[in-house]
Parts: structure tokens; C-alpha cells; sequence
């Protein structure tokens, strides 16, 4: 082929190949106009019947205040504390802080030595049992992260290791031995003198909590009875002190109470012992609560006080909280109102594609919002294989559908 043949043929050829694609796409379309079907994936969601809130969490609790001197807290976030136990120490002085330090260091080495020179105490198969069992508890507590009895853990295989040692060894007999003599006398000397210490202890039982906002004795539950929107709207008004010298608070009863405002429309969602769910944003969690009293509506609207002990200890630091209170949620598989169908049996369901073909799945309707349903699958019987599935493709059509007609 000469020169003038090919740039002819190339001049042929490129318009052909434009005009092709043309026709492909011009024939890809009407075929889309002309097809009926629409599609969509089933997938699973969450529907919920809620009202958006705002309110106020109260509980019986009091401040714990500290003394003059220095302050050594005894107890953590969230501890539980008997009545009369102690709270914190106040000493006197730098040094009376670390005699203390030291005859806590004593007294833990003492028992160590102590039990394992016991004639009580374990010895032979048993003793290495437990030296197994309490190897195995602190891997455990290294692996999941669980901590809270590391210093029982601890101070339990050190026991059982000294116990081991003083059996095998007549030297380390003879020195434990001396030890804890030599301890013994230590701890005395400092134990009788710590008149430079104070304990501070818990009028009250309750769960220990060192955060404070100035509401503990603003807020509790007499002032729930009768309250009136405006009530509750003038606590943001406060301007709460606390005290200088304050260490923290006791939470003093199990109890909590929520106390919200809402619109005077939904007076109908509420009924004195019912109960609810409250979602909390600080906490991203639901818990539980009841129905504990529901006030008068005033200028449409209305205090409603909500009541439960439910994780308590989550909830010692809560105030001011927004959240949601959810009377009703369903989880299942979200679907477009227009796909649900009725079939020629007379079955609520929707149509999936399943090899081009369509295929009916009946379903029952759980909930519904504006555009949607949210469905579950309800097979016949047990041997009905006709089961939506997350995943599923569901189709969307003007036209009629059968069980078994071609959709693609």
C-alpha cells in the first residue's frame, strides 16, 4: 500500500469509528430510558422514635472539705467509701508525708514477711499451684489492660515467692526471720509517732468523686418537687462557688434524676412509671431511667423528671447534659417505600435480583419515616428459603413484577 492508499484509508476509517461510538451510546441510552427497573441495596439501620433534650442531672451528694497542712488523698475517682473511713490524711509537715509513705512500705513488707514465715502457710504441690494460679493472673491482667487489682495481685505472688524461698533455703530462713524482727521494731517507733496526722473520713457511704461544680448543694433531689420550666431554666443563671479547701465530693446515693424541658405537645409520651431510654452526648451511651414525675404545662411547655440507678458511677460527673429520650428503636434492613410490594398471594415483601431474575422476599414493616421502612424478613415457616438479606439487591419498578421475570 502506497503512501495516498494509507492516509485514504486513515481518513475512512476514524469517522467510521466516531460514528460507531455514537450509535453505541445513543442505543446505551434509550435502552436506559426504555428499562423500567431501578435498583437499590438493602442494608441494615436503626429507627428510633426520640425527642431531642436538654436538662440537668441531680443527685444526693456533699462536698468533702480538706484542713490545714498537707493534704494526702486516699481514695480514687469513683471509689466506693463506707461511713467513717478515711478520705485523705492532713499532715503537718513534708516529713510527717513520708514517715506515712515509709510505714505503708512497712507494714506491706512485713505481711510478705510474715506469711512466709508462717508455719500455716502453704508449702509442697499446693504452693506451687498457687504460685502458677497467681503468675497466671498477673498475664492476664498484662494482656487485657485491667489493673485494678495489680496491687492485690502483686503483693500476693511476692508472698508465695518469699514463702517458696524461706522453705528451700536455711539462709533465707534465718534472714527473714531477722527481717522481720528488724521491721517489726521500725514500724513500731514511726506508728507511735504520728501524732502530726489527721484523717478526714466520710460522713456518709457513698462513691467518691474529686470533680466539683458549686451545684452539689444547689441541686439534689427535694428541689425536683414542683419544678416549673422557669425553675429549671434559672439553674444556667447561677453563678455556683466552691470552697478553697474543697478535696471532692461524695455521691450519696445510687439514685440519679434527670430533669428536662419539653414541649407541652408531646405531654402524651409521658405517663408517671413508664420507661425510657435517655442518650447522653458526653457519655455516647443509653442507659435506662423511669418516669418519676411530670409537671403542669406552662407557656407550652413542661418539666418532666426522669429517675434511675443505672451506672451510677458513669454518671457522678454529669450536669448540664444534652441528649435524646428514646421511647422506641428498631433495628432491621432499610428499604425505599416504593419498593415494598404485595405479591399475587396476597404477602407484604419486595423483589431482589438474583440471577437476573426477579425473585420475592417477604418482609414485615418494623418502623417508618418519611421515605423509608425499615423491614425484617418473615419466612413463612422454617423451611421458607425466601429471606432478605443485608446486601441484597432490591428493585425499584413502575411496571408490574412477578416472581421469576427477567429484570436485566
Amino acid at each position: 500500500m502506497n503512501q495516498s492508499q494509507g492516509s485514504l484509508f486513515s481518513k475512512l476509517l476514524v469517522p467510521l469509528i466516531i460514528v460507531v461510538i455514537v450509535v453505541y451510546l445513543i442505543a446505551s441510552a434509550w435502552a436506559g430510558l426504555r428499562n423500567p427497573y431501578q435498583f437499590t441495596v438493602a442494608y441494615a439501620d436503626t429507627m428510633e422514635t426520640s425527642v431531642t433534650t436538654s436538662g440537668w442531672v441531680v443527685r444526693s451528694e456533699q462536698t468533702v472539705s480538706g484542713a490545714e497542712g498537707v493534704v494526702q488523698l486516699l481514695r480514687n475517682q469513683g471509689e466506693k467509701v463506707g461511713k467513717g473511713q478515711a478520705i485523705a490524711m492532713v499532715y503537718q509537715s513534708e516529713t510527717d508525708v513520708e514517715s506515712q509513705a515509709e510505714l505503708i512500705q512497712l507494714e506491706e513488707d512485713l505481711e510478705a514477711l510474715q506469711y512466709a514465715t508462717n508455719a500455716e502457710s502453704p508449702s509442697g504441690t499446693v504452693l506451687d499451684s498457687q504460685i502458677l494460679s497467681a503468675m497466671s493472673s498477673l498475664r492476664n491482667a498484662s494482656s487485657t489492660g485491667d489493673y485494678s487489682g495489680l496491687a492485690t495481685q502483686t503483693a500476693n505472688y511476692r508472698q508465695l515467692v518469699l514463702r517458696r524461698e524461706y522453705l528451700l533455703s536455711s539462709e533465707a530462713n534465718a534472714a527473714m526471720t531477722q527481717a522481720a524482727t528488724d521491721l517489726q521494731a521500725r514500724y513500731d517507733a514511726l506508728a507511735g509517732d504520728q501524732s502530726g496526722a489527721t484523717a478526714i473520713t466520710a460522713e456518709e457511704s457513698g462513691l467518691f468523686s474529686s470533680y466539683v461544680d458549686g451545684y452539689e448543694n444547689l441541686l439534689n433531689p427535694d428541689k425536683l418537687e414542683g419544678l416549673s420550666p422557669k425553675d429549671l431554666a434559672a439553674f444556667s443563671q447561677l453563678t455556683p462557688e466552691t470552697e478553697a479547701n474543697t478535696l471532692g465530693k461524695l455521691v450519696t446515693d445510687s439514685v440519679w434524676y434527670y430533669a428536662v424541658t419539653v414541649s407541652g405537645d408531646t405531654v402524651s409520651l409521658f405517663e408517671t412509671g413508664d420507661s425510657v431510654d435517655v442518650f447522653f452526648d458526653a457519655l455516647s451511651e443509653t442507659l435506662p431511667v423511669t418516669v418519676y414525675s411530670v409537671g403542669e404545662i406552662q407557656n407550652g411547655e413542661m418539666v418532666v423528671v426522669f429517675r434511675s440507678s443505672q451506672n451510677d458511677s458513669k454518671v457522678e460527673d454529669l450536669r448540664q447534659e444534652s441528649g435524646r429520650l428514646i421511647f422506641q428503636s428498631d433495628e432491621g434492613l432499610r428499604i425505599p417505600k416504593e419498593a415494598l410490594r404485595v405479591n399475587e398471594d396476597g404477602e407484604t415483601g419486595v423483589y431482589v435480583v438474583l440471577a437476573q431474575k426477579a425473585r420475592f422476599r417477604p418482609v414485615t414493616v418494623l418502623a417508618e419515616d418519611t421515605d423509608s421502612y425499615l423491614v425484617q424478613a418473615n419466612p413463612t415457616d422454617e423451611e421458607d428459603t425466601r429471606i432478605l438479606r443485608e446486601g441484597d439487591e432490591i428493585i425499584l419498578a413502575s411496571e408490574e413484577l412477578y416472581d421469576g421475570k427477567v429484570v436485566r
